[in-house]
């Protein structure tokens, strides 16, 4: 006689049944704008590199409010991202100093600002180059 296999049985919107999942499925979901951001930066790099007429249409491209409601969320999305990675950095990396554990509030803090020196660093130097 052969064994009947266990199937579970799962509902097709069991990641809307936590908040926890819920969280997660926006997470995995930030790729999308975030992908969106970086095929348009790019076409940026090629606009640049191809010619003056390429620049000036990508430019035109870049008023367009959609595009600039597409930006404006992929840098919220990416944000986001962010925020979630260093709340779990702790988690996955912990930092072990003698016989204790460097806290999370710390290992959280150190990101945000190393974070806003690198931001900070890039900004200025783009800066100067305009």
């Amino acid at each position: 006689m052969a064994r009947k296999p266990y199937i579970t049985k799962q509902s097709d919107n069991w990641y809307t049944q936590t908040p926890f999942y819920k969280k997660y499925m926006l997470r995995e979901l930030t790729c999308i704008p975030v992908m969106l951001a970086a095929l348009n930066f790019f076409w940026c790099i090629a606009a640049l590199a191809s010619s003056a007429d390429a620049w000036t249409t990508w430019i035109n491209f870049q008023r367009n409010p959609i595009v600039v409601v597409l930006n404006l969320i992929a840098i919220v999305a990416a944000l986001f991202n962010t925020v979630e990675w260093f709340k779990a950095m702790p988690k996955a990396m912990p930092i072990q100093v003698g016989e204790r554990f460097v806290e999370d509030s710390k290992m959280i803090t150190g990101s945000w600002i190393a974070f806003a020196v690198i931001s900070l660093f890039v900004f200025f130097v783009i800066y100067a180059l305009v």
